[in-house]
């Protein structure tokens, strides 16, 4: 069964953009495995910590919204505490069963509204 997650990851704001790809496509990849999907993808950007972590004064934020089988998230997270480019990570459940495509759409909507307050 899959569940909807957000999913956010703080890497080395020093890490080739090369090097970050890969990090990240690493990741999608194992959550994709059993099916998950990637709704919506969003690059943050470099930003500075409020507390040195590993040494690190900056940090890049990636936020994934998504469909993934718990087995693949519970990977991920078994890597990312290993992984010494991710800094940091935060994994939150937002759903038990979802459909892929009315939430692409409601996440869209939202994403239309934003722009025509602004």
């Amino acid at each position: 069964m899959l569940r909807e997650y957000e999913f956010t990851f703080v890497t080395k704001a020093d890490l080739p953009d090369a090097e970050k790809s890969k990090v990240l496509e690493g990741y999608e990849e194992i959550l994709a495995r059993e099916g998950g999907q990637i709704i919506k993808k969003a690059d943050w950007g470099s930003k500075k910590l409020a507390y040195p972590i590993k040494k690190n004064f900056r940090g890049h934020y990636t936020f994934y919204d998504l469909t993934a089988a718990p087995d693949s998230i519970a990977e991920c997270e078994r890597l990312l505490r290993i992984d010494d480019n991710v800094l940091r990570h935060l994994v939150i459940k937002i759903d038990e069963g979802v459909d892929v495509e009315a939430r692409k759409a409601e996440l869209a909507k939202k994403d239309v509204q934003k722009t025509e307050e602004k």
